[in-house]
């Protein structure tokens, strides 16, 4: 019985190790979102998953239509989202972050171009990352890469230290010869007076700076992630609250696509916050991209909200207090 037991759990470790080491291969989920397949190994749940593909487990359990509270098994396959958070194109990233390659392989007919439409990048890019012009069937191809922390994930040690934009030559533009002109011999006509009109100076016209202004909201919903905020409160019947003052940042997201964004300390990366207006009773919900001490240190705010957010919400001032509600 123990010679059973430890040769599947030398069998199964050999398999995670082998999907340590294997390249990301990525697929497309229904709506057309790219995710990877991981596979169970053992001693695994759902938080050292989450390090592994720099994921919250809040964002990728429901994805699976599991709950936190649910048994995984070894050898048991999950899908993994990529999304803001995690899948790296372009943009910078923080010291503690490297980045993997992530693979499509081509089908027939899938060209340069096709491949940018299908994950959201331009030709220039994939031209860059896998050195190449044109692809055929059965390549494998970067289409982007899955961010990770150094420090907390295995699959660092595949990291490539890839430019944030694509390498592109420019040809400059040869300096014109100067023109041979003829040279004619004009006969001398006599000269006759020119009277030049003194031309009145023209008054300065000084030109006005562009004046910042805020992109009307045309999205008229709560936001495009308030499915996701019940799944993880469990339709708000299992959630924790704050509230205190909070500020905005400019994105120019969520203005017709209702996808706001917000940051917090102390709260996992892909959790969904509703963020409530006292004033006025209005509410939106926001997925958090990071921390506040990341951006503004020693700020004393509890929050920042995406402008569009906080258009939505009726705010017009920079500063404001809002409530926070976000799932357990």
């Amino acid at each position: 019985m123990k010679r059973a037991f430890l040769f599947f759990s030398l069998f199964f470790s050999v398999l995670v190790a082998a999907a340590q080491t294997t390249p990301l291969q990525v697929q497309l989920d229904n709506q057309g979102k790219p995710y990877l397949v991981h596979s169970i190994g053992p001693k695994e749940n759902f938080y050292s998953i989450g390090r592994i593909y720099n994921i919250s487990p809040r964002v990728f359990a429901p994805y699976n239509g599991l709950e936190l509270t649910s048994a995984l098994s070894i050898g048991q396959q999950i899908r993994i989202p990529l999304n803001e958070v995690n899948f790296w194109q372009t943009g910078t990233r923080k010291e503690n972050e490297t980045v993997v390659p992530v693979y499509h392989t081509a089908k027939a007919g899938e060209t340069v171009a096709k491949l940018g439409q299908l994950f959201g990048t331009d030709n220039a890019s994939i031209k860059s990352w896998n050195n190449i012009e044109s692809v055929s069937a059965g390549n494998k191809v970067i289409v982007g890469f899955l961010k990770v922390d150094k420090t907390l994930s295995p699959l660092a040690a595949k990291g490539m230290n890839v430019r944030s934009e694509p390498n592109v030559v420019k040809q400059q533009p040869k300096p014109e010869e100067p023109k041979k002109q003829d040279v004619v011999v004009k006969k001398e006509e006599p000269k006759q007076e020119v009277v030049v009109k003194k031309e009145e100076p023209k008054p300065e016209v000084k030109k006005e700076e562009p004046k910042m202004e805020v992109s009307p909201a045309s999205y008229g919903g709560n936001g495009f992630f308030k499915d996701e905020f019940n799944r993880q409160s469990n339709n708000g019947r299992r959630t924790d609250r704050n509230n205190g003052p909070g500020s905005v940042f400019k994105s120019t997201s969520g203005w017709s696509d209702g996808k706001y964004y917000v940051l917090m300390d102390n709260v996992e990366k892909g959790t969904i916050i509703m963020v409530r207006n006292p004033a006025n009773g209005k509410a939106v919900y926001a997925k958090v991209l990071g921390s506040v001490e990341e951006t503004s240190p020693g700020s004393g705010l509890l929050f920042r909200l995406s402008n569009s957010a906080a258009a939505q919400l009726g705010i017009s001032t920079e500063k404001f207090n809002a409530e926070l509600v976000w799932g357990k």
